[in-house]
C-alpha cells in the first residue's frame, strides 16, 4: 500500500497554497491513500478525492502558545537551539525565528509519536514547505527507518534566507530523502550555501492546460493584466505610474489594466487609481474572485499582456497562467522567473526596474507580434501541471 503524508499550512482549508489543489489531483492516482496535516484551520474547506482525508491532530492553536513556549524551554529545545546556532544570530528576528522554530518541533514530534504506522505502508512523509515541520519529521524518520521517507519542497521564502538563516538546515538536507526545489535557481542557491550532498532535484508546479488560446486586442486598445497580492512586494504601484507615462505616450490607444487580487495595500491602490485624469487608461481592481473566475476571463476577454513586477519569486505560478492560454509576459528577473519567461515569450527585466523600463516592455510587446501557439508550446514543455505532478509522484514513489 502507497501511502503518501503531506505536511501543509492551511491546505486544504482557506483559499491559500493553491498550487496544491491542482497537485493534489494528480497525487490522488498515484497514491492508494493520502493524509493532508495541516498547521491551522478555518471554516473554508476544499473539496477533496475520495482517498484523500484531513487528519486536524497536528493542529496549532495559538491559545495554547504560552503553554507550547514553556514545554520548549522545559524540554530544552530553545537552549539547545540557542547553543547550536550562537553564532548566527545577529539581530531580535533572529532570536524570534530561534523560538518559534524550538515551539513548532515540540508541538511537532509530540504529535508525531501517537501517529500510527504499520511494517506493511510505504509510507512517505511530504511537507509542502521547506520549514520547521521538517525538522521534526527527521526525528520520526530516524525512529522508523524502514517505514518511512521523508521529502520535501522548497519554494521562495523557505529558500532565501533575506529575512534571516533557518536552524539546522544542513541537519536536515543530509537527513532527508530528497528535497525538491521549484526552480534551478533555488537548488543553485541552496547548494552554493549548504553544498551538494546528491539529494537535491528540481519538480516545477505547474498549471492545468485549459486548451484555449486568449485573443488579441482590437488595433486601437491594449489589455493589460495582473493577478497577484496587493502587497509592496508586487510593486503595482510601479506598474500604475509605468502606464501612466504609456497612456500619454499613446494617446490614440484605449489602454485597459485589469486586476485580480486583494491585499494590505488595496485601498490605498484605489485611491492612487481615482486620481489618475489619463482619459485613455482604464482601471478596474476586481479584489478577490475564485480562480475559476479568473480562467473564465482568460477564455472570454482579449489580453495581450500578462505583467509581474515582483521584489522576490519562487517561479511565479501566476505567469504559468497566462502562458497557458499563450499570453505574452512582463516580468522581473527575481528567483527563478528567468527559467520561463525570455524575450521570446515576451520580456525579463532587471530585478529592480524604472518607471521608464517598464513603460518601454510595454511598448515593446505592443509592437512585437510574439506567436501565441508558440508561447504555448514553451509553457508546456516545463509548466504542464498533469506532466510536471505525475513525475514527481513517480519519483516519491522510487524512493
Amino acid at each position: 500500500m502507497k501511502k503518501l503524508v503531506i505536511f501543509t499550512k492551511l491546505f486544504p482549508y482557506a483559499k491559500t497554497e493553491a498550487f496544491l489543489e491542482s497537485e493534489i489531483e494528480v497525487l490522488s492516482n498515484l497514491f492508494d491513500e493520502i493524509i493532508i496535516c495541516p498547521t491551522f484551520k478555518n471554516k473554508h474547506l476544499r473539496p477533496l478525492p475520495k482517498n484523500v482525508s484531513v487528519n486536524t491532530s497536528f493542529l496549532f492553536e495559538k491559545k495554547t502558545k504560552i503553554r507550547k513556549i514553556f514545554s520548549a524551554f522545559f524540554y530544552g529545545y530553545i537552549f539547545r537551539y540557542f547553543v547550536d546556532h550562537f553564532f548566527k544570530i545577529k539581530s531580535i528576528n533572529d532570536l524570534k525565528n530561534i523560538v518559534r522554530y524550538a515551539i513548532y518541533e515540540v508541538h511537532y514530534v509530540k504529535q508525531l509519536k501517537k501517529f500510527s504506522l504499520s511494517d506493511e505502508t510505504n509510507t512517505v512523509f511530504y511537507s509542502y514547505w521547506f520549514s520547521q515541520v521538517v525538522n521534526a519529521l527527521i526525528k520520526s524518520k530516524q525512529k522508523n527507518k524502514k517505514l518511512i521517507k521523508l521529502v520535501s519542497r522548497a519554494h521562495r521564502w523557505d529558500v532565501y534566507e533575506d529575512q534571516g538563516f533557518f536552524p539546522y538546515r544542513k541537519h536536515s538536507l543530509k537527513h532527508m530523502d530528497c528535497l525538491y526545489s521549484i526552480s534551478t535557481d533555488g537548488k543553485k542557491y541552496i547548494e552554493e550555501k549548504y553544498g551538494d550532498i546528491g539529494n537535491i532535484k528540481i519538480s516545477r508546479l505547474g498549471v492545468f492546460d485549459n486548451n484555449s488560446i486568449s485573443q488579441i486586442s482590437e488595433k486601437n486598445k491594449f489589455s493589460i493584466l495582473t493577478v497577484s497580492q496587493i502587497t509592496s512586494r508586487k510593486r503595482l504601484f510601479l506598474l500604475l505610474e509605468s502606464l501612466v507615462l504609456f497612456a500619454r505616450n499613446q494617446k490614440d490607444i484605449i489602454i485597459q489594466w485589469t486586476h485580480f487580487g486583494t491585499g494590505d495595500l488595496e485601498q490605498e491602490l484605489k485611491s492612487k487609481v481615482e486620481l489618475i485624469k489619463q482619459t485613455n487608461l482604464i482601471i478596474d481592481i476586481k479584489g478577490y474572485v475564485l480562480n475559476t473566475k479568473v480562467y473564465d476571463f482568460y477564455k472570454n476577454n482579449p489580453i495581450d499582456v500578462f505583467v509581474n513586477l515582483s521584489t522576490s519569486e519562487g517561479v511565479p505560478v501566476s505567469i504559468m497562467e497566462a502562458q497557458s492560454f499563450g499570453i505574452p509576459v512582463i516580468a522581473t528577473d527575481v528567483g527563478g522567473t528567468s527559467e520561463i519567461v525570455s524575450s521570446d515569450v515576451g520580456v525579463l527585466l532587471k530585478s529592480n526596474p524604472s518607471i521608464n523600463e517598464v513603460e518601454e516592455a510595454l511598448v515593446c510587446v505592443q509592437k512585437t507580434n510574439i506567436e501565441r501557439t508558440y508561447i504555448k508550446e514553451k509553457w508546456n514543455m516545463k509548466s504542464n501541471a498533469k506532466k510536471n505532478y505525475t513525475d514527481f509522484a513517480k519519483d516519491i514513489i522510487k524512493l
